[in-house]
């Protein structure tokens, strides 16, 4: 039934009054944002742009600080951009800090802020904050979980699996995904860690001579990833099934099960607001990404001679 239109109204004014009320209640409030990479990374960018519209939706002021740790993975680096991070967040006094992906909890939390009375919530952290003193007084956070068991299921509709490999570049959060995925799923994979694309493509024509499905992780830190060469490469030499779980790698694998970038950064702004208004960080239970998005690349199925059940073909979004 169609809604009278002076409900709607009556709605949208509602919404319109307690987003306005909101806003006078947390005039002044302010939140200094950690970025652990840089602008143009397609998860830190979901993340980011989520966060800051909800923040400034709520009347706060938002700070932001990108630390640049995929592009430059130097100790040195980390340590320049931390001791960086931490002068600002000591001279403008937030009233919470809100932190995205490991290098910036190891860089930042972990040794400057740790137990003491600054409130912080992370988002992006993959599977377990544990390495960094979580759980702890003064943070909550939103891990990074990739949705794997849903992944595979669904490649497993599509050709039943034994042996599976994992192709990423090489980096913290790939080898801390990888570790993840075989814990959830109880299995060994055989895994390629690329620092080059010569040694991507490497790795993605090899892997398939080992294995039954093909698990793409995310190609970031790669300095001479070209993203159409790799799309069209990835096109060229399929020869088994392969999987992703970000939306960046649709180009790449033929079923991805994506996790949703803006689920983390808008979770991370409401814990936020909730700390801004009176509760405290421990007080917020920690939380896991649960949303996904199932997306088939149809030409690369075709292109290697896979064929996709039907009932997939009508449940998931198609890349043809």
């Amino acid at each position: 039934m169609k809604q009278p239109l002076c409900l709607i109204v009556t709605s949208i004014s509602l919404v319109g009054c307690l987003l306005s009320a909101q806003a006078q209640e947390l005039k002044g409030k302010k939140v200094y944002y950690i970025n652990s990479y840089h602008a143009g990374y397609a998860w830190s960018d979901g993340e980011e742009k989520a966060l800051q519209k909800s923040l400034e939706l709520a009347g706060v002021e938002v700070k932001i600080a990108r630390m640049d740790t995929l592009r430059d993975k130097t100790p040195e680096h980390l340590a320049k951009a931390s001791a960086d991070c931490k002068a600002a967040i000591d001279e403008w006094k937030p009233d919470v800090v809100v932190v995205a992906d490991d290098p910036v909890m190891k860089g930042v939390f972990q040794p400057f802020y740790k137990g003491s009375t600054v409130p912080f919530v992370f988002c992006g952290v993959n599977w377990d904050a544990s390495a960094y003193g979580v759980p702890c007084k003064n943070i909550t956070g939103m891990l990074e979980v990739c949705p794997i068991k849903d992944l595979v299921s669904e490649m497993n509709t599509i050709k039943p699996s034994k042996t599976i490999g994992f192709l990423a570049s090489d980096n913290l959060t790939s080898r801390k995904d990888a570790e993840g995925c075989e814990k959830a799923l109880a299995i060994k994979f055989e895994t390629t860690f690329a620092k080059t694309f010569a040694e991507w493509k490497a790795g993605f024509v090899d892997l398939q001579s080992k294995v039954d499905i093909l698990i793409i992780g995310p190609d970031a830190g790669i300095p001479d990833w070209d993203e159409a060469a790799a799309d069209k490469f990835a096109e060229e030499n399929t020869k088994v099934l392969t999987g992703g779980c970000y939306n960046f790698l649709n180009g790449l694998a033929i079923v991805g099960f994506n996790k949703i970038a803006a689920e983390q950064g808008d979770w991370a702004a409401q814990a936020a607001i909730k700390i801004m208004k009176g509760a405290s960080p421990s007080s917020i239970p920690l939380s896991a990404n649960v949303k996904g998005e199932l997306v088939i690349n149809v030409r690369i199925a075709k292109k290697a001679g896979i064929t996709l059940p039907f009932d997939l073909l009508q449940t998931a979004k198609l890349l043809e």
